[in-house]
């Protein structure tokens, strides 16, 4: 059996490495890229994640978060997609940011988990 891909758009280095960790001891395949071009490219290399879980503030095309989730639909269609940020709820408001699945920094493991297993089912294929 395969695991589930999730792609992680994090460009701290800590917190990427940690959410990978988590899932891939969950069962997922974790694929780790720093921003919206190296997104781009993996795509484009093939790549097709079950989910993406993108820190809120990554590079971005015009590095407004208000577009990040748009962008990540353009690139991979039909891909659930959930925001992690540190980013209070009003400021994420003021920014445009209404996106409705949302890690607030700093998450629970399990939440982390739970909102991986809602977009992308259990961490392995069945055959």
């Amino acid at each position: 059996m395969a695991a589930k891909l999730i792609l992680i758009i994090e460009d701290d280095l800590r917190i990427a490495a940690l959410v990978a960790e988590v899932l891939r001891e969950a069962g997922y395949a974790a694929q780790v890229v720093p921003d919206l071009a190296s997104a781009r490219t993996f795509a484009a290399e093939g790549g097709h994640p079950r989910a993406i879980i993108s820190d809120l503030v990554v590079v971005t095309d015009a590095n407004q978060p208000s577009l990040l989730v748009k962008a990540l639909e353009g690139i991979f269609p039909g891909v659930p997609v959930a925001l992690m940020t540190g980013v209070p709820p009003n400021r994420r408001a003021q920014l445009g940011v209404t996106h409705d699945r949302v890690l607030e920094k700093p998450f629970e493991l399990g939440a982390l988990l739970q909102t991986v297993t809602d977009m992308a089912g259990a961490g392995e294929e069945t055959p």
